[in-house]
């Protein structure tokens, strides 16, 4: 969020001096989100938040509704850009937001709606930050700040990229394009084109890619901008080698290295150079050529502290030893590009949790202030009811046939304003169903983070300092059994991740239901071979009593989850030497899947629960296996996505039957 702020600080002050007069003293408010900017960027956080809530206080004392928006907006940016607080800066804004309406104040609306996009941009709603963003300049349109208007499209046609709309965001990019070549502006030209020739890239247009960079290249060497020059050399190389053209590619490699060395000034950027090199002589069988230029790749990206341009130098260095023969050092380096890239990932799972409960905040924010306009605009209806009441009475005693026309008038009005009663109260029922079952969404998800990946963490944070501390007094039947207790333990996790990613995609609409023909029966047989090893471990038969192909119509990814999940249940929970049947039953109008064990079963309150996500029902498996509930969750809404029902059938002590239907047509 800083590397935003500090881009749009900049590109404001590169801004300011090709502006005329007229849009300058027409567009305050830069000067006071410049201004702004200076003081989140020098002052202790704790004192300029006190500072701006006295004025805050200050303000809403005086009634005065533009400095209350003001003071309101400046405490958002400073949350949002500093304590990272989005529930607090979406508060604010949204208090904000209903004071700009009221007062008409386009230039106040327009930054908050530009601190809105902000806020949905860093919980990944980009849909949202892009509606947010349009709002914005179609209100700056109206003011006619060009300046500013270039700064909103440069937002937008980011969010559009991380959307994957390319061609929205090479609209926007083409406005930019056109105003930076007619006030003159070559630096913002260049980088425009340098942002257009990534979108083409995207789209694998090489060809049009090629001719952006090469326009921002000339203009950077017209303007003496060195560091931007070897950047652009080095993606025309990279394009370049997407191509097959090598030789061309190696060109411009070099060139962009003797760019950094003379400027001696970007160590990420002259790594990621090195490496390009490096990998054209690695793929041409130079492995020595490529290990010199390997080495100061290494001690530029550990300069420059970049985690991907280090963990890209481990994996080049690793194949060139190899290349090589040097097998011990090509492992070493195989081994530190693994764990560090196991440390990006985790980051990045760690990120997309905390983005998760951002989203949950944020969400429930601007749900509560929902039902709190609904009920302010109610207020002001029903005022509003009792004034034409009163104007209805003085007009009854003037005249008779407007006396007439007056209530059948009224009637009329009071059906349409009964009906968008009706709809407005049926709209905050239907958000308080939306809050119940957000927050039983929160319970169950912190419940599983609290708890289902604690128990499994604990057990192998013991198994491996019982290895590292006890090795050597351990037997090799012993090693063995921790070994044995170690993969259970890890298969466990990898299982409960995998079904809270597909949960957490699915909650956040990342899968699309896209309906394909496949044979049901073959799903079936791949599963049973998958789980066939977990099944042969306890001795339980396995069998799919169906033989015939069986085509259906559905998400054919969801529907393999839904199978997966119910026979992994079906082996936990069935004991040494059970069966399990799978088969295909056809219906009127559709085909039933089964899956039948003879395992422990359940009684009747655990099978009413079993399907629901507000409860916890995690239940041992006859091998001590642990369980969440989440899987068979995430089974019944994958199966009514692709318009199907799911239900089961037990007895404790006999066994269980899941079955789930999916329609023929």
């Amino acid at each position: 969020m800083n590397n935003r702020r500090h881009k749009f600080l900049l590109l404001l002050c590169l801004l300011l001096p090709f502006t005329s007069g007229h849009i300058l003293a027409a567009s305050v408010d830069i000067e006071w989100y410049q201004a702004l900017e200076l003081e989140i960027e020098q002052k202790e956080t704790e004192a300029l938040l006190n500072e701006k809530e006295v004025l805050l206080y200050d303000a809403r004392d005086l009634n005065r509704n533009d400095l209350i928006s003001r003071f309101l907006k400046e405490l958002a940016f400073i949350h949002l850009y500093k304590t990272k607080d989005l529930e607090a800066a979406m508060g604010y804004l949204m208090e904000a937001l209903n004071l700009d309406e009221i007062s008409k104040q386009e230039d106040d609306l327009m930054f908050t709606y530009f601190g809105l996009s902000i806020v949905f941009q860093e919980v990944d709603d980009y849909f949202s930050s892009a509606e947010f963003l349009e709002q914005a300049i179609q209100l700056n349109r109206k003011n006619k700040s060009e300046n500013l208007q270039i700064i909103l499209k440069q937002n937008l046609g980011e969010v559009y990229t991380s959307m994957n709309a390319t061609d929205k965001a090479f609209n926007q990019y083409q406005d930019i394009l056109k105003y930076a070549q007619n006030v003159r502006y070559p630096e913002l030209e260049a980088k425009t084109w340098m942002k257009i020739a990534l979108l083409e890239q995207l789209n694998k247009d090489y060809e049009s890619a090629l001719n952006s960079l090469k326009n921002a290249l000339s203009i950077q060497r017209r303007i003496n901008d060195k560091e931007n020059e070897a950047h652009s050399l080095h993606a025309i190389g990279r394009l370049y080698v997407l191509q097959g053209e090598k030789e061309r590619a190696m060109d411009n490699f070099k060139v962009s290295l003797n760019i950094w060395k003379e400027i001696a000034s970007n160590s990420a950027g002259t790594a990621a150079t090195y490496n390009s090199v490096a990998e054209l002589y690695l793929d041409n069988k130079q492995p020595v050529k490529a290990l010199g230029n390997l080495q100061i790749a290494l001690n530029k990206s550990q300069t420059s502290q970049n985690q991907e341009l280090i963990k890209n130098t481990y994996q080049l260095l690793s194949k060139t030893y190899k290349a090589m023969g040097e097998y011990q050092k090509a492992l070493e380096y195989q081994e530190l590009f693994m764990a560090l890239e196991d440390f990006m990932q985790k980051e990045k799972e760690d990120r997309s949790i905390l983005k998760m409960q951002n989203r949950y905040l944020v969400n429930q924010k601007q749900s509560t202030i929902d039902v709190l306009e609904f009920n302010r605009i109610q207020k002001e209806f029903e005022l509003e009811e009792q004034k034409r009441s009163k104007n209805f009475i003085v007009i009854l005693f003037i005249l008779a046939l407007v006396i007439l026309v007056l209530i059948l008038s009224f009637f009329l009005l009071q059906k349409r304003n009964n009906k968008r009663l009706a709809i407005a109260n049926t709209k905050v029922r239907e958000q308080n169903e939306q809050l119940q079952e957000l927050n039983a969404t929160k319970d169950k998800f912190f419940s599983i983070i609290g708890h289902d990946l604690k128990g499994p963490l604990n057990s192998l944070t013991s198994f491996s300092s019982l290895l590292m501390h006890h090795t050597e007094s351990l037997s090799k039947e012993e090693i063995q059994m921790l070994a044995t207790d170690l993969d259970k333990s890890l298969k466990n996790l990898f299982a409960l991740l995998e079904n809270l990613l597909e949960w957490s995609r699915s909650q956040t609409g990342n899968i699309e239901f896209n309906s394909e023909l496949f044979d049901l029966t073959e799903l079936l047989n791949k599963n049973a071979l998958l789980l066939k090893q977990q099944a042969e471990n306890k001795k339980i038969t396995v069998a799919v009593k169906t033989t015939e192909p069986v085509a259906v119509k559905a998400h054919e990814n969801s529907i393999n989850t839904v199978i997966r999940n119910l026979l992994s249940n079906a082996i936990k929970f069935t004991p040494e030497g059970g069966q399990i049947h799978l088969s295909i039953t056809e219906k009127t109008n559709q085909w039933v899947v089964s899956v039948s064990d003879n395992g422990v079963g359940m009684p009747p309150e655990v099978v009413e629960k079993i399907f629901r996500l507000d409860t916890k029902h995690s239940t041992q498996g006859t091998a001590k296996e642990k369980g969440t509930g989440l899987g068979l969750i995430l089974c019944k809404e994958f199966v009514e996505k692709n318009g199907g029902e799911i239900w089961v059938k037990s007895e404790e002590g006999k066994g269980s039957v899941f079955h789930f239907s999916l329609p023929k047509n």
